[in-house]
This record gives structure tokens, sequence and C-alpha cells, in this order.
């Protein structure tokens, strides 16, 4: 090692005595003479009070593979955040790539041609010579690097090499510089990172490095990987354009063509413009990344777009991203001034400084350091810190496959991801079937029970992009590496590709509890529902399916009063007369629990007949399992006739309108109840309920249910065909619903003088 390097451990080398009064001797000797061997004296002194082990110098005892160059002792408790670098100071970075074994095979011979590929931030790529046909390459290349900052990742990445088409990755490593101590050389042998779907072994790899301190006029061509002098990343900006509302008219014709223009530093959007509208909806959603040199102030601004003219400025305002609380939705209303004209935003501050690291890439994996981050973030003991912030999702991008040439044109896709009101696109791969991303997206979650949407497009030039297919990931499904066929826009059938994508998700159960019984976060990106006639047909099938399944369930009961089959009457009495004599009120909750729990193990450990069920009762409509319905399939327009048509709408609406009918005459009846609208049937029923209470103070409840319950068995029992009656269904059968009221009431003078005049002057009156 060089004078640089030793000299620039010396002054930096404080030790701290655990003696009581710790107190700190520096070495620092300015002079060269002697100073070698005084601080390995002084080291080796104080080795003991200092409870440091002793260090050879080719490493510890348990630790072999560790060298340390030059020196006999290093501080166990270095932290890289008590480093400062002089201004003629740097770093010199020495990576040597030894060897990889039992590396996957990746061709059809069984062997693979791999090459080592380090990146070092974003600008520098290095890379390693190609050994062909070989599963156990030895390389021993070192690579020299000066850098300014060693907080940015260092990414190993295991290729193999094809000679036509893109190169194969087999795994990979994260080298984290900021946590290697300087001055020592570790040579290390880990297990890849997985790139292969379906392999979790594709082998190890063997490499060496070492981090010094050197004088910059020792350094040649240095490199900023890292922060230093440069702008960091805060974090993402997401911010979504919602709708405008009573904007001013600005055109001849009292209209208006209205757009909005958001800036954050240098980095400006625009949305499109919405012709002629005073009540404009946009819900375009835009990703600003804020950066520390972009200022916290975002600035939003309402115009006028003039085609072939300078555009109108409406209004505008500025919202300082200090006052908006980190990873949580914002939502932001502007107004001008004496007018009403209001439009709304929604504003995502999304920052990963709780990460620690000073700025986030999207090339870097999903790594073992920021996993024990985020797990100690979102422990169970750290719950009370932030309720708000329920867990965290990364979603890695990786590649879509299995996408189908249109023929005529090229395919150019890329992928929308949405969760929550966040949205990210990817970069667009022009001309490509099989596109590689390896792009890495970090969300803030706020619902444990949001979904994951993966929507894979192809850009198209001179109309709209096409959909491909979607794919829906309830976030508890989010982890692991995973290949997903890809379903239509309508997320019904299969559609066109698949998307191979990594996620993790790590979440604090207690906030996701308390968060599962507040408001539902409103999804604003979310397109309103527009009529369909099929969607239609299926809404109206689940209305009455459920009808149906309330008639078949009272079906069901009146066979067991009427004992039909007297042993299931006979066991069912029992059981009612049992459950009501022990009921308690505790019971109810504990009785639900336990439902739940038995479901809980009969998925689980019985499998076989659970999937059985699933596949015949549970995933199948009820209006098709009971049989009403069989033979109807879905609506298929293209192969009705004019008058099919008509009459499938006809049966359609008759079914929605009896369904409608029955619902809202209930609703009707109960509020008719309480308006005297059956002066009789409303005065019985007070006078039932003073009764009733005079009853339920003597008596217990349990003994009044249970004569009304053993009388429905008796009086059944002696007489089956007599007549069954709901007490609560017969006496709303008394009340008017409000059509029914109309029919009732009497045409009064009044009335009648109005119709006359209508039949004596019936053209005036069309007039009018």
């Amino acid at each position: 090692m060089g004078d640089d390097c030793w000299e620039n451990f010396k002054q930096r080398f404080t030790i701290s005595r655990c003696e009581d009064g710790g107190d700190t001797r520096e070495v620092n000797h300015g002079a060269r003479r002697g100073g070698d061997s005084v601080a390995t004296d002084y080291l080796k002194g104080i080795g003991s009070n200092l409870n440091i082990t002793k260090l050879t110098s080719w490493g510890r005892k348990d630790h072999p593979d560790v060298e340390i160059v030059d020196i006999e002792e290093i501080p166990e408790d270095w932290d890289i955040s008590s480093e400062v670098l002089a201004d003629d100071e740097c770093y010199r970075i020495t990576l040597t790539i030894i060897r990889a074994n039992n590396l996957i095979a990746m061709d059809t011979n069984g062997m693979s041609d791999p090459f080592v590929e380090v990146i070092f931030g974003r600008n520098i790529h290095l890379k390693t010579k190609t050994i062909n046909k070989n599963c156990n390459p030895v390389w021993n290349e070192k690579f020299t690097l000066y850098i300014d900052d060693r907080s940015a990742l260092a990414n190993l990445h295991v290729f193999d090499y094809d000679f036509l088409g893109s190169n194969d990755r087999i795994g990979y490593l994260d080298l984290d510089l900021a946590s290697i101590p300087p001055f020592q050389r570790l040579t290390v042998t880990q297990n890849l990172g997985s790139s292969v779907e379906g392999e979790d072994n594709v082998g190890t790899l063997t490499f060496s490095y070492l981090v010094e301190i050197v004088k910059t006029s020792n350094a040649h061509d240095i490199k900023s990987i890292g922060t230093k002098g440069q702008e960091k990343l805060l974090g993402i900006i997401q911010v979504t354009v919602i709708e405008g509302i009573d904007l001013p008219p600005m055109n001849s014709d009292g209209s208006c063509d209205p757009f909005i223009r958001i800036s954050l530093g240098s980095q400006q959007y625009d949305t499109r413009t919405i012709p002629s509208t005073l009540n404009p909806k946009w819900r375009e959603n835009f990703e600003f990344r804020y950066l520390s040199t972009s200022g916290n102030t975002l600035q939003v601004s309402l115009w006028d777009q003039e085609p072939g003219l300078s555009d109108n400025i409406i209004g505008d305002t500025e919202i300082d991203l200090t006052k908006i609380a980190p990873n949580k939705p914002f939502k932001y209303i502007f107004g001008l001034d004496h007018t009403n004209t209001k439009v709304s935003l929604l504003i995502k501050v999304l920052k990963f400084a709780e990460l620690g690291a000073a700025e986030l890439q999207l090339q870097r994996e999903i790594n073992d350091a920021e996993s024990r981050i985020l797990h100690q973030q979102f422990a169970l003991q750290n719950t009370l810190r932030d309720m708000g912030n329920v867990g965290y999702l990364i979603v890695k991008l990786i590649r879509a496959t299995n996408i189908p040439n249109k023929g005529l044109g090229t395919v150019d896709p890329f992928v929308v991801i949405e969760i929550e009101n966040c949205r990210s696109v990817t970069p667009v791969r022009d001309n490509n079937l099989e596109p590689e991303w390896n792009l890495t997206y970090r969300y803030p979650i706020h619902d444990y029970h949001s979904v994951l949407y993966l929507s894979l497009w192809d850009e198209e030039d001179l109309v709209s992009n096409v959909l491909l297919g979607r794919i829906a990931i309830p976030l508890f499904n989010c982890h692991g590496l995973k290949r997903y066929i890809l379903k239509d826009p309508k997320l019904e059938a299969v559609g066109k590709g698949e998307l191979v994508v990594e996620t993790a998700t790590f979440y604090n159960p207690v906030r996701a509890a308390v968060r599962t019984f507040t408001p539902k976060e409103e999804i604003i990106l979310k397109d309103p529902p527009k009529f369909d006639i099929s969607l239609l047909q299926r809404d109206v099938k689940r209305i009455t399916a459920q009808v149906e399944m309330l008639q078949d369930a009272g079906e069901g009961l009146d066979n067991i009063i009427r004992w039909r089959s007297k042993p299931t009457s006979f066991i069912s009495m029992i059981f009612f007369v049992v459950v009501v004599y022990y009921l308690e009120i505790w019971m109810v909750p504990l009785a639900l629990g336990v439902v739940l729990l038995w479901s809980l193990l009969y998925r689980k450990y019985g499998r076989g007949e659970w999937e059985s069920y699933r596949m015949k009762v549970a995933n199948k409509p009820y209006y098709l399992r009971t049989g009403r319905g069989e033979g109807e399939s879905d609506l298929d327009e293209s192969s009705m006739s004019i008058t099919q048509r008509f009459e499938y709408m006809y049966n359609l609406a008759r079914t929605g309108q009896f369904t409608l009918d029955m619902v809202a005459s209930v609703a009707e009846k109960l509020k008719n109840v309480f308006q005297w609208k059956n002066p009789f049937a409303t005065g019985l029923l007070a006078i039932l309920m003073i009764l009733a209470s005079f009853l339920l103070y003597f008596i217990p409840i349990r003994y009044i249910i249970l004569a009304w319950g053993i009388n429905k068995f008796r009086k059944f029992g002696f007489d089956p065909n007599l007549i069954d009656n709901f007490e609560v269904e017969d006496f709303l059968s008394r009340i008017p619903s409000d059509p029914e009221l109309e029919e009732l009431k009497e045409p009064t003078r009044r009335m009648k003088q109005a119709q006359d005049r209508l039949l004596q002057y019936p053209i005036q009156q069309n007039l009018i």
C-alpha cells in the first residue's frame, strides 16, 4: 500500500477507551520517521483494553478470507457516517473478479458462455472477457476505479453470452461499498441471486475488493457515482390532475379549451386539452423526480389553448411540498378569486429517505440490506411511530414474453403499473416481442387490501395505444418471482402476452388491521363505468340470484318446520331449543370465529375436497348452480337479429323491473308505516310494541323466542298442510307502497276542473 493510504489511515484512526471516563486518544504522526512502528506499537499496547481481536497479516482466525493491508488492527465499530473526505482526497476501489462455480447451464449443449458485468452508479460499466462452454469459469480480472463517493451500490451481473439475440442474465449480486471498512481486502464467495425463473440455485461468484483513501494527486480519471457534488434524488412526486369545475368561458361561444401545466424545477408536463367544455375531467397522472436541486415548490397553472396563437393563462397556484405529509395522498383544490372555478389534484410525495439511500436508482435489485431496513421499519415494536404508513411494495418488472406478432407493423411494448392512486409507466421497447426492462419500482402502501394492476400496452403513432393484456394481483399475493399470464382488458378471459415480475411486500399487521376499518381511499385514476348491455345482463342476474337464494333458504326452513323429513325436523327442533336456552351474547362472535377458523383448516388440510367445492360451487354463479337460467349463454350481439335483440332487452328489462320494484316496495312500506298511511295497521303496531315492552320487562326474551319456535314446530307437526305465515311479511303486505298510494288517492274537485280545462283547450295546452 502506498504512503498516501497509510498517512490517511493514521490521521483518521481514533480509538475510544472502554474504561471509566472514556477518554479518547488519537494516533496522529506528522513525521514519517518511525510512524509505522509507533502506530503499530500503540495499537498493540491498548488492544486488550479496547477488546479488539488480534489480527494477523492475513486476517482473523475466524475469518481467514479477510486480508488486512499493511496494518495490524481495525476498529470493530467502524461506521462510514464518521468518515469525511478532504478536498484533495478520493477513493480507490480495487475489484477482482476471480471465478464462478456451478453456474446453471443456459445453452442446449449443457454449458454456458459466462461473463461478468460490473455496474457502478449509472455511467460506469465494466465487463470481463467471455469464457465459452464453461460452468466453472476462472477470470482473475482486476478493475481499479477512482471515485469521489461510495454511497451507491455496485451491481455484479453474470450473463450467458448469446451470439444471436440478447444475452441471458444468470444471476446477480449487490455490493454495498458504503458498508466496507477501508484498507481491508476481502475475498468473498456468495450465492448469486437467481434471474432464471423456476431456479433458486444458479451458482456462486468469488471476488475480492479493497477500498482505499488516496490523494487526488495520485489518482486519475476520478468518477462521480454517488451524490457528492451532484443532485440527490429525494423521492418521487406523483401528481394526478382530476377535474375542473365551472371554468370561466374564454371562447366566443361561451366555452373553453382547458389544459393544466405542472412544473417542478426544470421538469414540466402538460395535460391533454379538452375542447369546448367548462367542466373538464382529465384524470391524468404525472411523475416528477424530487431532486435536491429542483426546489420545494410545485407550480400548477390553468390554460386555455388558442390554436395558432399564444395560449391564455386563466390562473395559477404554487404548492409547498414541504407541507405535504410524505407517502400519503393529499387532495389539493385551488380556485380563482371571485369565481366558482375549482381545479382538483391528488398529490403524493413518495420519499425514500427512510431507506437510508442517498439516491434510489431504478436499476437496484431487491437486496438484503433494503429488506432488513424495511422489516425493521414495519416491525411490531415500531407500530405506533407512523400508523398511517401501512407498508411498502417493491415491484421489479423483468421482462415480457409470448407477445403475438400483429403481422403488419411492429410491436412496441410498454407496461403500466398501478396501485391505489400511484401509476408508473415503463420505457417503450421498440419493435420487440421479448422486451426486457429489469426496472424496480417502489410504492408506499396505505391499505393492505389494495390491488396491484399490471397492463401491457402496444404503442401506436397514429391511433390510440392498444391494450394487450392486464393482470390484477392482490397485495397479499405479491411475493417472489412469478410469470403472470395476462387476461383481457375486462379481466375475464385470457389476453395476450405474459409478464415476469418479482414483488416483495413489507407491512405492519397492526396498522393494516386498523386501516381495514377506516374509509377506503377513492381511486381517482379509475375511469367511470360506462353503459354496457352485457354488464347490465350480468348485474340483473346477480340481483335475481340473491333474491332466489333467500327464497331457497326460506323453502329449506319451511321443509324443516313442516316435518317433511321427520328426523331432520326433530334434530332441528332440539338444536333450536338448546341453542336459544343456553345462548349468551358473547357466544355469537365466538361462533363466527370458530366457523372462520374451521373454513381455514378445511382449505389447508382438506385441499382436494376444497378444490372440488371451489370448482363446482364457489366459483359458479348461483343461477347456474340451481339450474335457473340453464341454457342461457353470455350475450353475443353479433349473432342476434334486431327482433332477437329487442326481445332480449325486453325480457332483461322486465326482470330488472320486477327485482327493483320488489326492493323499492319494501323500503317504501317501511317508510309508510311511520307516516300512518294505513292508520289501523300502524296503530295496531304501536299497541303491540307497548305490550311487547311489558312482556320483555317481565319475561326474558329467550323464553319468548322458545315459545314462538316450539309453536311453529307444533302446529305444522299436527297439520303439515297448514298455510305458513311470516308475521313481519304478512304485516308489511298490508302497508301500501308509493305507487299503490297514488292508485288509492281520490280525485278532488280541483283536479276535475284542471282536467276539464285541459280537454277544452288542448291546442293551447300543447303550445304551452
